[in-house]
């Protein structure tokens, strides 16, 4: 269904995304060796991502990096036991593989699952894991998905460096193909290091897929559609009404339809996404000021400032002043460039604009 609010699995139920699904089947057929999904926060690319792992059934493993959201620091254990368990579930699926992966001194097998060692000495190696999969990929004349969801969460980890993994196994595992999706869109290029000579990925092809927010046609359309899947008829201006408020994120339009199957729709509804979602963006700035307490001040006014209204940097420095104490230039291209990086503000044509229309309800209403 249309509104079912988890990620999507079946193409049926993927909305208006079928460019970008045929893109992305054909890297991933082609077997690419590094491939970006990105946008703004709710835009469907866990969906996209699902729905086509699903419609090639090919062997893949997802870490989904939102676990890692809320810590600050991520340790060489924290992730290696995230990548054991997506790891079992694919052994689960390809029984095959264990024979390829039990030569590797590190890992302890017991019938199908699989145990890493964890001891500094012994400690698993991620090359020789995808090294063992490229060669079960090589037996079965297929190509193998290793996917990172969030993978800007991976920025924060210490005591492993994945860059250089990575550029190994782009370079040495033909077989396998790596999917990063984000969308802290910034955060992830700093994490990736696109554009740094001395990053070990620096000059490899990447593939890039964007997803935009949905105009406002689309964004009507698929709530009329998914109202019809639910055999419901909702008055043309509530769904004007939703849209309006809600923008062209998906994944609000998606809340929005499945509370109103359960309540009926009404502006009621609209008010109670808003405030639901409210909670939600909030715990999301929350994680972002935890790493950055000692500017969470700032951060907040900028984010007051262009949420009261669109701003022009020399605005926003002018209200941070009245407001607080002087700031430097440098310490507000800082500031803004953050927010930009981690996808809660946008800067076009001088304009700097709040991204997500529950996050510029919700600073409105509670900063």
């Amino acid at each position: 269904m249309l509104f079912d609010e988890r990620p999507k699995e079946n193409i049926e139920d993927l909305y208006d995304r079928n460019r970008e699904l045929k893109l992305l089947i054909k890297l991933i057929r082609e077997c690419k060796p590094l491939i970006l999904i990105l946008g703004l926060r709710r835009t469907g690319k866990t969906s996209l991502l699902k729905v086509a792992l699903n419609q090639l059934n090919l062997p893949h493993i997802v870490i989904d990096c939102r676990v890692f959201e809320e810590n600050i620091s991520i340790s060489y254990n924290d992730i290696i036991r995230v990548f054991e368990k997506a790891l079992n579930n694919l052994v689960r699926r390809r029984r095959k593989i264990i024979n390829f992966l039990k030569s590797i001194k590190a890992i302890n097998i017991a019938g199908l699952e699989i145990k890493f060692t964890h001891m500094f000495k012994r400690r698993i190696s991620l090359i020789e894991v995808f090294e063992k999969l490229n060669e079960y990929c090589e037996s079965e004349n297929q190509c193998m998905v290793i996917a990172f969801d969030e993978a800007q969460e991976l920025a924060k980890a210490r005591g492993i460096r994945f860059l250089p993994i990575i550029a190994y196994s782009y370079d040495n595992f033909p077989r396998l193909t790596f999917i990063f999706t984000g969308s802290k869109i910034g955060l992830l290029y700093r994490f990736l290091k696109i554009d740094d000579p001395k990053s070990p990925i620096y000059g490899r092809v990447r593939h890039e897929i964007f997803l935009k927010n949905f105009t406002r046609e689309m964004s009507l359309d698929f709530l009329r559609k998914g109202f019809r899947e639910a055999n419901m008829m909702v008055d043309e201006k509530i769904l004007e009404k939703a849209v309006e408020k809600l923008d062209g994120i998906v994944g609000w339009l998606t809340y929005f339809g499945s509370l109103s199957i359960q309540y009926k729709a009404s502006e009621k509804i609209i008010q109670r996404v808003l405030e639901e979602g409210s909670r939600i963006v909030l715990n999301e700035l929350e994680n972002f000021f935890r790493i950055r307490y000692i500017a969470r001040k700032r951060y907040q006014l900028i984010l007051k400032r262009i949420a009261i209204e669109n701003a022009s940097w020399i605005e926003i420095k002018d209200y941070i002043e009245v407001k607080d104490r002087p700031i430097s230039d440098s310490n507000l291209a800082l500031l803004l460039n953050n927010l930009i990086d981690a996808g809660f503000i946008e800067k076009k044509d001088k304009i700097y604009r709040i991204t997500d229309p529950v996050l510029k309800y919700a600073v409105n209403k509670y900063f």
